[in-house]
């Protein structure tokens, strides 16, 4: 695989869980552990510190061919076009996503909650637009489904990247972590 494998989505949208994965198939995660993990991402970040360079400097991308790396939207849209990508984009009920980022950074955001979806809704937004003006393929993972139905959602997955479904995967999704989601 001669792509780079991009993992993004808003934070807290499960793009580390997604790293996670991704690390069990045969493509190697490019990722430099200085962001140990903690009680909101018990099996770490899989973060790269160079990604948070991209505005002005890609050449970590050099490195990142055959390989994936978390890349938080909307970062995405600073992607040197000359390289090849597959991204992977994780899509969570955006009221999870802000309780989440709340609790991890325990501060009650509840009066801004709804400033936070605009921007949110607006990085979103930007990122897809740059996907689609940029040809770059993508494939949509939804978190909640992720949680509910872990073998059709890994299923998708694996067809879009190409590779074979690892056995010992399923026992990546942990539903027990999944801790601030929306009783409907």
């Amino acid at each position: 695989m001669s792509e780079i494998v991009v993992i993004t989505g808003l934070p807290r949208s499960g793009t580390s869980l997604m790293m996670q994965i991704i690390d069990k198939t045969q493509i190697p995660v490019l990722s430099d552990g200085k962001r140990e993990s903690d009680i909101s991402n018990p099996e770490g970040y899989y973060e790269l510190e160079a990604v948070k360079g991209i505005v002005k400097d890609t050449s970590f991308l050099n490195e990142a061919k055959g390989k994936a790396v978390k890349i938080v939207a909307p970062l995405p849209i600073y992607l040197d076009t000359q390289h090849k990508y597959k991204v992977v984009f994780m899509r969570r009920d955006m009221d999870e996503i802000l309780r989440s980022q709340e609790k991890m950074l325990s501060k009650d955001q509840q009066s801004e909650r709804e400033k936070f979806r605009t921007i949110y809704e607006f990085h979103l937004k930007k990122t897809y637009n740059f996907f689609l003006l940029n040809k770059i393929p993508f494939l949509d993972v939804n978190y909640n489904q992720l949680m509910q139905d872990s073998e059709n959602e890994l299923k998708k997955l694996f067809i879009f990247l190409g590779v074979e479904q690892p056995e010992e995967v399923n026992s990546i999704v942990k539903p027990n972590l999944y801790r601030n989601r929306n009783e409907k």
